[in-house]
């Protein structure tokens, strides 16, 4: 049996986006063999599904009661990454030594037997957001948002079969259970966060940080990594003057935030990443992806139009982040709700519905960047501020503001629902 292996984790819908994960892979790889972690389920499973599809909910070991819980408090995006470890533990149980979680969006370049060689000596491997010890920190992605999010980037992350990995991974597994939200006020960021301990709890002997600029390279790190051609090879070196040169192959890019629909069309578009550059040198790799996404655009076409199984109530009605937290909240308090998703009297959603906390229409990707009417919205709430400034005094005022950190998390807004 093959000893190594790679995976990704996907909504169905982006079943197609992990197919051309592979497909890149497996070109510069061929002796790693890959797999698809299907995070949810069909409503009626094509016959051909791609032999590489593993059905999330069938092959880990999670409790119907936990499979539950987790599917309604996390959103999508949390989800996927709260069952990593289990998927890590599924593909070791397959009798893998290595194996790398790669995001769906990253794309490989070339030959990763330098993460397989690591893992014959150490445990874990993991890849820093920025590589550069950069004084001036010259970034478009802010480095709050890093220290926020974590110190590694997650969408890469390389472990071997040991006791010792087998002891991470419950250790993660067991957090990221109640613990995988994406929460800037409690410090957690998803299943990232927690791997900024392993410097701690492993050590040297035991955790390999990859400072290869050409591993992992992606948007927030676009502006120290600049790519170039040497012998026919992509090549990446420091961008900026502040740090020691060094010139690593490329190996693979995380393209997130690009928009993978037109990307299929041939268009290079980013959708999230504010005021990113335009990097020339980027076209030496995006030309490929694209190309790529082109040539493949029936792999990704056929599962794309699939919905989320769990996004909406059994009514079709979406689930909002705010639902999400408030049953959360409601758990904690020691509430037992078994079924969440249904839509009978007396049901979670029922309790919604009566205090009219449902709407049709979806609002939780509203940002800054989609706002109508930002700007003048701030100044309005800056002047109700100022009203009640005057009305309250200083110190009254400034103990206000301070209170409404403890206001911040859905959870603790449990009383527009309490029984």
């Amino acid at each position: 049996m093959n000893k190594k292996c790679a995976f990704t984790i996907v909504a169905k819908n982006y079943i197609g986006l992990g197919q051309i994960l592979g497909l890149s892979l497996r070109k510069h790889n061929p002796d790693v063999d890959f797999y698809i972690f299907m995070a949810d389920e069909f409503d009626t499973e094509p016959a051909d599904l791609p032999d590489c599809v593993l059905k999330a909910r069938d092959v880990t070991d999670y409790t119907g009661t936990e499979w539950t819980d987790m599917t309604f408090k996390y959103n999508l995006t949390e989800f996927c990454t709260a069952i990593k470890p289990a998927c890590f533990q599924h593909v070791f149980k397959l009798g893998y030594e290595a194996a790398i979680y790669f995001d769906p969006d990253i794309f490989v370049f070339s030959s990763i037997d330098r993460v397989f060689l690591q893992l014959e000596q150490y445990d874990v491997a993991l890849t820093p957001q920025v590589a550069g010890l950069h004084v001036d920190y010259q970034g478009e992605h802010p480095e709050w948002a890093m220290n926020v999010n974590g110190i590694f980037n997650l969408g890469f992350c390389a472990m071997r079969r040991s006791e010792l990995t087998a002891r991470v991974l419950c250790w993660w597994r067991r957090r990221l259970t109640d613990n995988a939200f994406a929460d800037r006020s409690t410090g957690n960021f998803t299943d990232q966060k927690w791997m900024d301990w392993m410097p701690g709890l492993l050590g040297n002997d035991h955790l390999y940080v990859f400072h290869e600029l050409g591993m992992n390279m992606a948007p927030w790190n676009f502006f120290e990594r600049q790519l170039f051609q040497s012998d026919g090879r992509l090549m990446v070196r420091y961008r900026t003057d502040d740090c020691t040169q060094r010139e690593d192959p490329l190996l693979f890019i995380h393209f997130a935030g690009y928009d993978y629909q037109k990307l299929k069309q041939g268009i290079v578009e980013r959708k999230r990443i504010e005021n990113l550059q335009e990097y020339e040198d980027l076209a030496l790799a995006t030309d490929i992806y694209r190309q790529a996404m082109v040539n493949s655009h029936d792999l990704f076409d056929r599962f794309i139009g699939q919905h989320y199984s769990y996004a909406t109530f059994d009514n079709g009605l979406p689930i909002d982040n705010f639902h999400r937290r408030l049953y959360h909240g409601l758990t904690l308090q020691g509430e037992t709700i078994p079924a969440p998703f249904t839509t009978g009297k007396g049901t979670y959603y029922d309790r919604l519905r009566k205090k009219n906390l449902l709407t049709k229409q979806r609002f939780d990707n509203l940002n800054r960047r989609n706002i109508e009417g930002l700007d003048r919205k701030r100044r309005l709430i800056g002047l109700l501020f100022g009203t009640l400034y005057r009305l309250m005094g200083y110190r009254r005022y400034a103990m206000f503001v301070k209170s409404l950190y403890h206001y911040c998390r859905p959870e603790l807004h449990t009383f527009l629902i309490k029984k």
